[in-house]
């Protein structure tokens, strides 16, 4: 029987300790996926700070009531990446960020250091897997040659952080560096996920999906940031305007907004773009779509300029880049906030998801149940169905980023694309 042969019974068997390094929002999910399917788990945090706190049963991403029930079975166990215990594990999933730097440049700091440490122990007849997102080539480059005789495969996240659709029922691309490796993959993918493999020849190929997809939603979102920016001018109402279009069965309907944040979004265009470049290719479409989106908070800035008055209270409801989701990673309220600061305009900030301690690290007042003259919804998280009554009264003017208000609430309602009005 082969290596691979084996590794596979043992994959079959559940008699493997998986690794998955990086306990985010795509680590942690699998983590105790794996876990609660009858597989023991090793889970790798960047900082023994970090995992003491997962042991205890506190997560970053809202998940501790799961958290804490896979850690009492026993099969989930969490150590600090600097530990010895990543020499007994036989499958490794990376799952840490592939974010971009100041200059919107890829950073695979993170990956390059995981490659680094896997590099020094004994990988033969182990199976490394990729989740973390790349352009194409960055897997076979980065962790193609760090050992001998192991195998290798490229599988790119899809989480939707606050989704219904969890990591068990999203559909999985996977590719290996060859069929061993595919067939290793496979058979563990199968074990705990619903929805369908998506099994496909190259590596190279998953990977410049996974850029496609993100990159398909920030230009569309552009597209109708824009057409948004031309119904504020012509005073139509956009959101009429997509629904009016969605009757077409080929149109996707993405909407205009605050700006878009996150991890993937506006983030992943740009290691496409990067390569790109290289190749002496150029993305014009993509360059102006992140543009555009980068251009929403001040678009936002100047509605709030255009009715504010010295003295007026003004409450930003929201800083996280998504509802319901503690996130701030490239959240365009915050690049809204600061555009109000650096014209010395005063606001206060509420944010349910986030304590008192987070938003003053950011420099910000709290303006928690404060009636403001003017009401800007940043984030429509779920509580805001409540909060709005406390926080607006007849005379507030409302400037709503996220599209939440279906009715005229206080003195008026200024969307983006959109209004409703005395």
């Amino acid at each position: 029987m082969s290596n691979q042969e084996k590794l596979l019974k043992r994959i079959k068997d559940k008699k493997i300790r998986v690794g998955v390094i990086g306990l985010g929002y795509v680590g942690l999910p699998l983590a105790i996926l794996l876990a609660r399917k009858g597989f023991n788990v090793n889970g790798y945090t960047k900082t023994e700070k970090e995992a003491t706190l997962i042991r205890g049963g506190f997560s970053r991403i809202g998940m501790d009531k799961e958290l804490k029930k896979v850690l009492q079975t026993g099969r989930l166990q969490v150590h600090s990446i600097k530990t010895k215990k990543l020499q007994e594990t036989e499958v490794y999933i990376i799952c840490v960020p592939t974010p971009i730097d100041k200059k919107k440049k890829p950073d695979l700091s993170s990956l390059k250091e995981i490659a680094k440490k896997l590099s020094k122990i004994n990988l033969e007849s182990k199976l490394i897997i990729n989740e973390s997102t790349v352009a194409p080539f960055t897997t076979r480059k980065i962790f193609g040659s760090i050992g001998k005789n192991y195998f290798l495969v490229c599988s790119p996240e899809r989480i939707d952080p606050g989704s219904t659709k969890t990591v068990e029922n999203i559909p999985k691309l996977i590719a290996g560096i060859n069929a061993d490796s595919l067939t290793l993959a496979v058979a563990l993918y199968k074990q705990i996920l619903k929805n369908k493999l998506v099994v496909v020849k190259d590596m190279e190929v998953v990977e410049m999906s996974k850029m496609l997809e993100n990159t398909y939603r920030a230009v569309n979102i552009a597209l109708v940031n824009e057409f948004a920016k031309v119904a504020d001018a012509i005073n139509i109402n956009i959101l009429d305007v997509i629904k009016t279009a969605k009757t077409k069965w080929s149109f996707q309907a993405h909407y205009p907004g605050i700006g878009v944040g996150g991890h993937c979004i506006p983030v992943d265009p740009h290691y496409i773009l990067e390569l790109a470049r290289g190749k002496k290719v150029n993305m014009q479409v993509v360059v102006d779509g992140l543009a555009e989106n980068e251009s929403m908070p001040e678009y936002v800035g100047q509605k709030i300029i255009k009715n504010y008055k010295k003295g007026m209270k003004i409450l930003i409801y929201g800083l996280t880049y998504k509802n319901d989701v503690a996130d701030l990673r490239e959240s365009p309220v915050i690049v809204l906030c600061q555009f109000l600061k650096n014209r010395k305009i005063p606001f206060t900030v509420y944010d349910p998801l986030l304590d008192e301690k987070e938003i003053k690290k950011l420099g910000y007042r709290i303006g928690r149940n404060v009636k403001a003259d003017i009401f800007i919804v940043g984030t429509d998280h779920k509580t805001l169905a409540l909060d709005y009554q406390l926080m607006v009264n007849d005379q507030t003017i409302v400037i709503d980023g996220k599209n939440y208000f279906k009715n005229r609430v206080g003195k008026k309602v200024l969307g983006v694309g959109w209004s409703y009005e005395e």
